[in-house]
Formats: structure tokens, C-alpha cells, sequence
């Protein structure tokens, strides 16, 4: 049986990862359809508040509804969970407010400057054309291989890592952000709001993810031995951090399907459209 929920996504997008990870706990059945970087917006035009990813399509026709952002999205999924321990967001208002704030604050500040430092270094290397272009469909895959030197000065523009300064700045953000929950995690709590697993740990994950590489993070990274040098010592150094490794924690514990729901749902599916050896043989012949 099909499933009527689309995930619309894009490369290795932390706020992808961020919704895909809510659905699949929350034992959601899905599919996703990812795109390469700036082609998604073909995909996304039309479905209201701009054209960026992920974009959770529910239905179709006049009957289709269509969450706009991760934080939709993981309330949402929530719903799905009827333990209310297990919940992202908990019933309690003034803990709830707190992993409200908390989140908003990793979206609005983390995952940009996370993104901005990581394509700072990345954009322009070979492993690129992977993250810009991973799990798209061949037809995508090939126009991406054509135009990415075109989509590399987009998203660099895009992204201002084109100012001066931009990849400095971005990570004194980013490190000050894990100070601050070095901080919080500092007087022996499992958890950035307390005692629970919200969604204020799995945004700090899912959007802090890319600056410690966990094994287990829902899109294709480059490994910390293939990054350049530079970035490859700031991510060891972050690993080492208290928010780093809960963040490494987080991922190896939590990232996964809730028990209750793991007999009960179809499997999300990832639509890829079993192009691999065929692109990997294209791009071997472009060497």
C-alpha cells in the first residue's frame, strides 16, 4: 500500500535530517523524494512558503496539506507517539516553552552557520557533486554533473560564504552554541532540558551533526579523514567536547524507531530509482 505523505528533501540538508529523523521515530510511513540542490525548487514551487526543503506533502489534489518546516513537521510526528514520555514536546507548558526556545535557537542560529562553515570548505571539493546531488534521480543526477560549477557559485552566493570572513564568523557561532550546551549538560543532566530526550536534542543533533560526523546520520557526509585539514582538526576538537559527544551519543541511542511503533508501521522508503552503478560508471569516465 502506498503512502500518501511525500518528504520532500534536498542533498545533505541538517533540516532534512531533522524531519526525516521525526518521521521514522514516530514510525510515520512515507517516501522520500530527494533533489539535487537548487533543482529542488522545481519541486517545491507552488507548495507555499518559498521554495526551500524539507516539505512534508500530505494528499493530493484540493484534499493536499503541506507542512512547510522542520518544527511542523516533528509536532506533526508527535502526534503519531502515544506514550507521553516518548514525545518530543511535552505536555508540561513551561517545559514545553523551554524546548521551544531551545529550538528555535539551534534552527535559527545553529544549523545556518553550521551549513555556511561546512560549504565554506566542501563546496568546491570533489566530494561535492555527492552532497549536492546524493539520492536524486539519474536524470537530476546527470543535469547536476552538467551545471555544477553553475550550482556551486549559487549556493556559495546563496549561503554568503562569499564574504569576507563568513567561515570565521560562522564558526565562532557554532562554537559559542556548544559552549553554551557544554554548559547546560556540565551539572550531570542526560538531556539538554532535563531528565528526557526532546526536541531540543534532536535539533542540536540533527543540525550539529555535520560538525562531528556521527556514523549514524541520516544523509551522506564525508568522513573527518576526507575533510580538508583545517576543518578535519576543528571537527575532532568539537567531537571531544561535551556537546559533541551528545550530539555522538544522541545519534548511536536515539535514532531509531520507537519500539511501540516498529511492528505497527510500513517502512519509509527512499526514492532513488536505482541510478548508482550507472552514475558511478558516468562519472568514471569524466576522470
Amino acid at each position: 500500500m502506498a503512502s500518501n505523505m511525500t518528504l520532500i528533501t534536498d542533498g545533505a540538508s541538517p533540516y532534512c535530517e531533522k524531519a526525516r529523523w521525526a518521521l521514522e521515530r514516530a514510525g510515520v510511513s512515507y517516501v522520500e523524494t530527494k533533489h539535487v540542490v537548487v533543482l529542488h525548487m522545481l519541486f517545491t514551487r507552488g507548495l507555499g512558503a518559498g521554495t526551500s526543503c524539507p516539505k512534508l506533502v500530505m494528499g493530493r489534489s484540493s484534499e493536499r496539506v503541506v507542512l512547510q518546516e522542520s518544527p511542523d513537521i516533528l509536532r506533526f510526528a508527535d502526534k503519531n507517539i502515544r506514550n507521553e514520555e516518548d514525545r518530543l514536546y511535552p505536555d508540561d507548558p513551561d517545559m514545553q516553552r523551554l524546548v521551544q526556545a531551545w529550538e528555535w535557537r539551534f534552527d535559527k542560529q545553529l544549523g545556518p552557520h553550521v551549513r555556511r562553515w561546512s560549504y565554506c570548505y566542501l563546496l568546491f571539493e570533489q566530494c561535492s557533486y555527492d552532497l549536492l546531488t546524493q539520492g536524486a534521480p539519474m536524470l537530476e543526477r546527470v543535469f547536476g554533473w552538467i551545471l555544477m560549477p553553475v550550482l556551486r557559485r549559487i549556493v556559495y552566493g546563496a549561503l554568503y560564504c562569499n564574504k569576507p570572513g563568513a567561515k570565521e564568523r560562522s564558526l565562532q557561532v557554532v562554537e559559542a552554541i556548544f559552549k553554551e550546551v557544554d554548559e547546560l549538560l556540565a551539572d550531570g543532566r542526560p538531556y539538554i532540558c532535563g531528565r528526557r530526550f526532546t526536541a531540543a536534542d534532536m535539533t542540536f543533533a540533527a543540525l550539529g551533526g555535520p560538525m562531528v560526523s556521527p556514523p549514524q546520520y541520516g544523509a551522506w557526509l564525508p568522513g573527518i579523514e576526507d575533510c580538508p585539514t583545517d576543518m578535519a582538526l576543528t571537527m575532532e576538537s568539537l567531537r571531544m567536547s561535551p556537546a559533541g559527544r551528545h550530539i555522538l551519543k544522541i545519534y548511536d541511542t536515539k535514532r531509531h524507531r520507537l519500539r511501540e511503533v516498529e511492528e505497527e508501521v510500513m517502512p519509509s522508503r527512499i526514492r532513488t530509482f536505482g541510478f548508482q552503478g550507472l552514475m558511478k560508471s558516468f562519472l568514471d569516465l569524466q576522470k
